[in-house]
């Protein structure tokens, strides 16, 4: 394939005399070694570029979480830029389709301009893209040839030269400060997004972020017919990987989507080829199945959407490889299919990555540049398909009655769907639609709009393909027949006749750049597994997910429906209907605003308890706050016997790794107005934890990132290791003294293993041919209805469960379960399950007495990627719970770190009393040793024969008894924990007859050598 050459250095015969080189302005050419431009810098040099050239305009999209101008830069030629409003509205009216005939379409298209995005990359320590754009403006601005001329001519390109500003500001400034010094290319501290890092690639279609909003917006504006997002890193050793994807794909976006992908993908690859730059490959693991990608959810709105990944060391640091650093089976060079010019290694340098970046980007405007007139038919096509898909196949159209178990929640949902360019209309009347009668404000989606393959792909029950090489799965639940169900099941992608009642289609019941949520990637050439598992999330049932009625209608809208409904911009804020004056006012537990509500009257000096039998809340001097939340109450003479509650204290551990569910989480306590406190592990193991917080959370983490954390001399100091055994330590003591700590996910190993719960991992072990769960929805039923953790839930919510744990309970547990997966079927409700029978019947969550406090272990996420709203109110109430609200039974344990076993047997009590004995015999042997080394000369004589003696005895007798103890106790984690205990002791034993402890208090000697507690 001919195409415009990579101008990293552009003649100057060729440029504008006035347009300033990014050398000129940066002081280093993009791609440099050690040097990254922030956005700061980005900007300043697009600002001067603006000034000097009529191909370029600077427009301001919006501002970024942390308050910063965001700009993009538009690129073409002087006259399209002149005539912008004219070629957007024809984007415009070729994406949206209606009012417009085929031939209408074609004369659009034959004199339009196709308008292509392409981005500096999502993940900010992918570093590569954001430097790229800024030598990518100035060649297309200052070069002349026919080619970039062509391009200019035919294309419009919306350049968002960072489309991740804060991040690429903080990794800019983190990388400068560590440049020549050890750290050169250690880890960022923190997320390179304020809240979720990574997962702003997550967020398409949710549109949570700030920065998510802003770029559906922009979107939404320009309509680009070509959307390409840049990620790294390739699968070692290619140098990038490109389209096609592999399998599986997305089911519902047009088909002319994946096959321009194609046609965009194998250009890359020749152009690569062409100059000279090795190494790219195609499919492999990078499927396109989930559709919460920034860039394929534009596919669902028929924009031809994609993504590359190149290769990336470090920062910009170099880095030389040789073939003996290459998997073994790619150390031959061998020719492949989807890999067919092999990289032979050498330096790898950011200006290799940049160099890439900048041929692929040209090779999409070239390819953009030649197929213009047949993208734009295209875009208008397929929309006009899917509106006759839905015109003649079911489903006709989507209801979200008004009326729910969680009406705010409902009109949440609206608002996601208006954000993504959806049309929502709302009846002005009763209506009739599956033979059943809706009520007047009910919301409808009619399927006959251009995007509304993104409307099904939300609301389906999502049936992961059984690709070759993957484990055959059981059904899950619905899933015959299309997946519908009753209430509580779902549509299936095909729905099945209509019946005579309406069916819900969703009732209330990595990779993508380097490190997060695509998994391992196989190796270029890698043989394939004998077991092919999916390696990402694979259902996400967005009703499901929020609690959500949505009813699926089946048979054509007709015209008088059509008639009662009134299509919306902006979903107009619910007014709580608030009866009565006071003093107290009752509402229910069963919406998350309610719970909003709550926090609100607590901040402003009210009070409030929770009913103890019925999930009503009681709350005083609180009408204009449930009105303005949205929540409905009754006034009452005063509360019945409940629960008081209290202005929550909490505390959330933040990991100096950075952890993206613990983002997850500030963000949502955000919105919800929980007031919380940030904590590192400095603070953790500071200890006196209880004066200042009553519950700790701890988000989805393994227990190494909790305890260990970084590895000294890996990052600058204050940023190594994690809260240790004195940390742990601390929040022993703080949920003995009433505190509760909560766990999320696969933090659950943390609390099971240094609280010594007598809790297990019921899925350790497993294989991935026994257990596969790499993101879907999982059926729970509620076991304790009537226990605080679980009010206002329905009593068989869906969780998401993605890696995650379940759990049996052991002999000695004191505490609750609180809900468990469905044990008589298989949980799964949407997605990919391998291995049901390993998690049925399963705890999912539990509630466990420690001390005079709690652990509240959630084995799922109940606040993933702040979609699942169905069942925040897991975390939430554990964020209210306190040792007044526990059931009969709970509490004690006794004596510092004296619940560590939730109870113990009469075994382990046993052990439990000889320790303690010992330490009390440890003050003796520590007075002896003060006696010896004090003495001096002869005097010391005979202390230290007494010393010798008393030790001798202590050994041949009381640590061989505590042996003897262990011996019998039957749970394997309480006895790992007593020998350690017990080597310690013949550690400070051993040390006793050399070591001079005269000086030191015995409560200092027994934290030294972790004594102190008794497991």
């Amino acid at each position: 394939m001919k195409a415009a050459a990579v101008f990293l250095f552009v003649p100057l015969a060729v440029c504008l005399a006035q347009a300033p080189t990014p050398e000129s302005v940066l002081g280093h050419k993009p791609g440099d070694d050690f040097y990254l431009a922030s956005y700061d810098d980005s900007l300043a040099y697009f600002q001067k570029l603006a000034k000097a050239t009529d191909k370029l305009k600077l427009v301001q999209v919006g501002k970024t979480t942390e308050g910063r101008d965001w700009y993009i830069a538009i690129i073409s030629s002087a006259k399209n830029l002149a005539d912008l409003d004219k070629h957007r509205d024809t984007a415009k009216r070729l994406a949206l389709v209606k009012g417009l005939t085929d031939e209408q379409a074609h004369t659009l298209a034959h004199n339009g301009k196709v308008i292509v995005h392409i981005d500096g990359g999502l993940h900010a320590t992918e570093v590569a893209p954001a430097q790229m754009t800024i030598q990518l403006a100035y060649n297309l601005v200052t070069a002349t040839d026919p080619d970039t001329t062509a391009i200019l001519d035919n294309v419009v390109l919306l350049l968002w030269f960072s489309i991740n500003p804060d991040g690429q500001n903080m990794v800019a400034k983190w990388y400068k400060s560590n440049v020549g010094t050890p750290y050169e290319v250690s880890g960022l501290p923190g997320l390179f997004q304020e809240y979720i890092g990574h997962d702003n690639n997550r967020d398409g279609y949710m549109n949570n972020m700030i920065e998510s909003q802003v770029i559906t917006r922009t979107e939404l504006e320009y309509y680009p017919e070509v959307n390409y997002n840049h990620h790294q890193t390739a699968p070692f050793p290619a140098r990038i990987w490109i389209p096609p994807f592999g399998d599986p794909v997305s089911l519902n976006p047009h088909p002319l989507m994946y096959r321009w992908v194609n046609v965009f993908g194998t250009a890359m690859a020749a152009y690569l080829d062409e100059h000279d730059m090795p190494g790219a490959m195609h499919r492999g693991r990078f499927d396109d199945w989930y559709p919460g990608f920034v860039d394929h959810v534009n596919n669902f709105r028929n924009t031809v959407s994609f993504l590359t990944e190149t290769a990336l060391f470090e920062y910009a640091t170099p880095h030389f490889y040789t073939t003996s650093d290459f998997p073994t089976q790619s150390q031959d060079l061998h020719t492949q299919v989807f890999y067919s010019s092999p990289w032979k290694g050498g330096w790898w340098r950011l200006g290799d990555a940049v160099r890439y970046t900048l041929g692929a980007s040209m090779a999409v405007l070239d390819t953009a540049a030649k197929n213009r007139e047949e993208l734009l038919y295209d875009r208008y096509r397929a929309g006009r398909d899917v509106i006759a898909h839905f015109t003649a196949d079911p489903p006709y159209a989507y209801i979200i009655p008004r009326e729910q178990r969680d009406t705010p929640t409902a009109a949440t949902l609206v608002e996601k769907l208006l954000i993504d360019g959806i049309e929502v209309h709302q009846a002005t009347h009763e209506f009739t639609a599956n033979e059943s009668n809706y009520k007047e404000g009910d919301w409808v989606v009619l399927m006959d709009q251009p995007f509304a393959a993104l409307v099904k792909e939300l609301f389906d029950i999502q049936k992961y393909p059984n690709l070759p090489g993957m484990p055959q799965t059981a059904a899950a639940e619905g899933a015959a027949g299309g997946g519908r169900g009753g209430r509580g099941g779902g549509v299936g992608a095909t729905p099945a006749p209509a019946p005579a009642a309406p069916a819900p289609a969703a009732a209330a019941g990595g990779g993508r750049g380097a490190g997060g949520g695509r998994g391992a990637t196989p190796a270029a050439g890698a043989p394939a597994q004998s077991i092919q598992t999916p390696y990402d999330v694979t259902g996400w049932t967005l009703p499901i997910q929020m609690g959500v009625e949505v009813v699926a209608v089946t048979q054509p809208v007709s015209d008088a429906t059509r008639k009662t409904l009134h299509k919306i911009d902006r979903v107009e804020p619910a007014v709580g209907k608030v009866e009565g004056s006071g003093p107290v006012f009752a509402f229910s537990h069963t919406s998350n605003a309610a719970l909003r509500a709550v926090n609100d009257v607590l901040a402003a000096g009210a009070t409030v308890s929770f009913g103890k039998s019925d999930g009503t809340v009681y709350a005083t001097s609180a009408a204009a706050i449930l009105k303005q939340s949205g929540v409905d109450a009754k006034s009452v003479s005063e509360a019945p016997e409940a629960w008081p509650v209290k202005k929550p204290r909490i505390g959330i551990y933040q990991p100096w790794s950075g952890n993206i569910d613990e983002g997850w989480t500030r963000w949502i306590l955000e919105q919800f107005h929980f007031p919380f406190t940030v904590l590192h592990n400095p603070e953790i193991r500071d200890g006196h934890l209880k004066e200042q917080f009553d519950t700790i959370v701890f988000a989805e983490m393994n227990a190494r990132q909790i305890m260990d954390g970084a590895r000294e001399g890996t990052v600058p100091g204050q940023y190594a290791g994690g809260i240790g055994d004195e940390g742990a330590q601390a929040l022993r003591d703080f949920v003995n003294a009433g505190g509760t700590v909560v766990t999320m996910g696969n933090a659950a190993t943390f609390a099971i293993e240094q609280f010594n719960l007598p809790v297990a991992n019921a899925l350790a072990g497993l294989s991935q041919s026994q257990f596969f769960c790499s993101g879907s929805l999982l059926r729970v039923e509620i076991t304790d209805a009537k226990h605080p953790l679980v009010a206002g839930l329905p009593a068989m919510p869906a969780v998401m469960f993605e890696r995650n744990q379940a759990f049996d309970t052991r002999q000695g547990f004191r505490g609750r379960v609180l809900a468990s997966y469905v044990k008589d079927r298989n949980p799964l409700v949407s997605g990919y399950l391998l291995g049901a029978e390993q998690i049925q019947g399963k705890a999912a969550a539990i509630d466990a007495f420690y001390g005079t406090g709690h652990v509240v272990i959630l084995g799922f996420r109940p606040q993933w990627r702040g979609q699942s709203h169905g069942t925040y109110k897991f975390l939430f109430n554990a964020l209210y719970y306190n040792p007044s609200m526990a059931p009969e039974g709970g509490g004690g344990g006794g004596g510092r770190g004296g619940g560590r076993s939730g109870g113990g047997n009469p075994q382990q009590a046993a052990w439990r009393r000889e320790a303690e004995s010992v330490k009390t015999e440890i003050t003796r042997l520590a007075e002896l040793n003060r006696t010896y080394f004090s003495a001096r000369g002869p005097a010391a004589a005979e202390p230290g024969k007494q010393l010798e003696a008393v030790l001798d005895a202590f050994q041949r007798d009381r640590i061989p008894l505590l042996d003897d103890l262990r011996a019998q106790v039957e749970d394997a984690a309480i006895v790992r924990a007593e020998a350690a205990w017990s080597a310690q002791l013949v550690r400070l034993a051993v040390d006793l007859r050399t070591k001079d402890f005269s000086a030191t208090k015995v409560e200092d000697l027994l934290d030294q050598y972790k004594l102190a507690v008794v497991p």
